[in-house]
Order: C-alpha cells, then sequence, then structure tokens
C-alpha cells in the first residue's frame, strides 16, 4: 500500500496569488515532510519554472488573475516546452460544483481539493495524486494528460473526444513507473535517457519487482473528480489502498 512519505523527495509547486494561503499549503507540506517546495504567485513565472525544471506536483489556485487555474492547466497540457509533461495537477478551489469540475476534466486537471482543506484530506489528496494516478492519454492536438472522456479502457484507440483525433492510452501502471523514472533521473538517482512524453519509453528504466491483477469491469465508467473510480484490468505495479476516496469537503467561499 503507498503511503505518503515514500513521495516525499517529490518536488511540488504551489501556484496561487494569495500569500497567505500559499503560505498556509506550503507549511503543510512541510509538515508532511515535502522539502522541495516552490511557490509562485504568478502562472507565467510557474510555467518559466516547469520549463526549466523538473516538477512532480503542480498545486493550482483556480481563482487567479489574469489566468485562472483552468487556463493554467490548459496550457501545460499543451505546453510542449515543459520538463515533465507527465507532471500531475491538483486544483484548490472552493467552488466544486458540477459545472467547475466539468471544466477541470476538459482542462486536463488530475484531482480538486475543496477549500477549507485540512491537513489529513490534503494528505489524502496527495496520496491519490501520487499513488493512484489516472488513465493518461496523449492526443495529436499536443494533449497529454487524464483521458477526458474519463472512460476506463486501456485498449481503446479510437478518437479522442474533443479533437476527433486518436489518442495513444498511458495505463495507471506505465504512468506511475514513467513518473517514478522521471524523478529518480531528476535528482540523480538513475542513469539513461529521459522518460520523455513525446516517446513514452516501454521500459521505463529500472526493474518491476512486483506485479499484481485486479479484475473488474473495463467498461466502467469513472466518476467525477472528486468521487469514486473503477480500476482498469491491466497489470499494475504498486499495491495500492483498498479503502474507498475520500468525500469532496463542503464548499465554502474562497478561489
Amino acid at each position: 500500500m503507498p503511503k505518503l512519505t515514500d513521495y516525499l523527495a517529490r518536488t511540488i509547486i504551489v501556484v496561487d496569488d494569495s500569500p497567505r494561503f500559499r503560505r498556509f499549503v506550503a507549511g503543510m507540506l512541510t509538515e508532511f515532510g515535502f522539502g522541495d517546495i516552490h511557490e509562485f504567485s504568478d502562472t507565467q513565472d510557474a510555467f518559466d519554472f516547469l520549463a526549466s525544471q523538473h516538477v512532480d506536483l503542480v498545486m493550482s489556485d483556480l481563482g487567479m488573475e489574469p489566468m485562472d487555474g483552468f487556463a493554467f492547466a490548459d496550457r501545460i497540457r499543451h505546453g510542449g516546452a515543459i520538463i515533465n509533461r507527465m507532471v500531475p495537477i491538483l486544483l484548490m478551489t472552493g467552488h466544486a460544483s458540477r459545472q467547475n469540475v466539468q471544466k477541470a476534466v476538459m482542462a486536463g486537471i488530475d484531482e480538486i481539493a475543496v477549500k477549507p482543506m485540512s491537513s489529513s484530506y490534503l494528505a489524502d489528496r496527495l496520496l491519490t495524486v501520487f499513488g493512484r494516478p489516472r488513465v493518461y492519454v496523449k492526443t495529436g492536438s499536443g494533449y497529454f494528460g487524464p483521458d477526458r472522456r474519463r472512460r476506463n479502457d486501456p485498449t481503446y484507440r479510437g478518437p479522442e473526444r474533443r479533437s476527433g483525433q486518436t489518442a495513444e492510452i498511458v495505463s495507471e501502471e506505465r504512468l506511475l513507473a514513467l513518473r517514478e523514472a522521471a524523478s529518480l533521473r531528476s535528482r540523480g538517482l538513475l542513469s539513461g535517457a529521459s522518460a520523455d512524453a513525446s516517446s513514452l519509453p516501454e521500459n521505463p528504466g529500472f526493474v518491476v519487482t512486483h506485479i499484481g491483477f485486479r479484475q473488474k469491469s473495463n467498461e466502467a465508467a469513472y466518476g467525477d473528480l472528486a468521487g469514486g473510480r473503477a480500476t482498469p484490468v491491466i497489470p499494475v505495479v504498486v499495491k495500492r489502498s483498498r479503502r474507498p476516496r475520500a468525500p469532496s469537503q463542503p464548499s465554502r467561499d474562497g478561489g
């Protein structure tokens, strides 16, 4: 079962135009044990950082000016200049309406964290992002991120819903392996060519020591970002928790 302590060496950026909330989030991350945390008040500065260094997680507020969290995420998903095309995005908002959830899906956001956030709630969101990622797709339009169809079918090779183009599926276990390899290489702990989203190598650069199987229907649909999720019919390289995903916290005023 993955634990949050397995990911404490990961690089995280916190993007929010509120200094108070940035310090609040960075403070909780520090308490968890994360040490490589970078704060940004401006999305352009954050994007420049993504283009210059490897980042393992983007934590972005929704209500920012002039570029909000949706537009920032969409730029990341289509931004070929960034170092880690596989970077997950956690959107922080006090307005987790169905409309905003749907917008988050279309922008390529992995998960939503609903404000106000307790320490235990944020820890669960982080563990979901790092340890239980969604199926990713790479399309001809340049998009690389969570499957916006929210279908759980790793054998699918048909058109990508929004662009009508073919999409390459990156299954959960392959994405976990590629992200781990990229993170290790960024810290000088793994040699060899980088795990680049443009080529999506089958071999992530290290040996898998465990493979288990879980059987569930590959026709099951994904729930909303803040709801339940099905498990694909594919081998997994990391044992995942059987506990249900945490429910969304009540929505309150906030960005």
